[in-house]
């Protein structure tokens, strides 16, 4: 079911009616129509849940702050061996071990919090490489994100926006 959230200028119309079109209805900058959402959702992964191949999804921000915590997740699906399944970032400077596990389950779900250090650059391009590996099967990704480092900003509030000279000021 979608939802719809107000944005700040933005009007959302409750009442439905005959003569206004459905905001489900496709047109520009509409949504399709529930029930082809629903066909497009059955249809799209029939191939890959009868087959039963073993199937991974990784999802990690591109952009990843350093020194603060970020979080990836992982999710095996039809697994019929134990696999050793291992994260890390590398670049021009260094390799970096996210996580190594062991997974036994047939199916599983799982994320992990990990910090990446300070670059001495302040934005660097970093390789995530994903692989899982089993006795009789391997697959291996390796994609980009981007490190930045994290600004630390401080804010002064004061009780006047504009002091004379010799004037001291109160800080809250």
């Amino acid at each position: 079911m979608f939802g719809t959230r107000p944005v700040a200028g933005s009007r959302v119309n409750t009442v439905w009616s005959p003569q206004r079109p459905s905001p489900c209805s496709m047109g520009k900058n509409k949504l399709f129509h529930p029930n082809l959402i629903l066909l497009l959702l059955v249809f799209l992964p029939a191939d890959a849940s009868v087959s039963g191949k073993p199937q991974y999804m990784v999802l990690v921000p591109s952009l990843l702050h350093s020194e603060t915590p970020e979080k990836g997740c992982l999710l095996l699906s039809y697994l019929n061996e134990t696999v050793t399944v291992s994260a890390s970032l590398e670049s021009l400077r260094e390799n970096r071990s996210l996580f190594t596990d062991l997974v036994v389950e047939k199916d599983l779900f799982h994320c992990i919090s990990f910090t990446v250090p300070r670059s001495p650059s302040n934005e660097e391009v970093m390789f995530l490489t994903i692989q899982v590996k089993g006795p009789t099967q391997e697959f291996k990704r390796r994609t980009t994100v981007v490190v930045k480092n994290q600004e630390s900003l401080v804010f002064v509030q004061t009780d006047k926006p504009i002091y004379k000279p010799g004037q001291t000021g109160t800080k809250r």
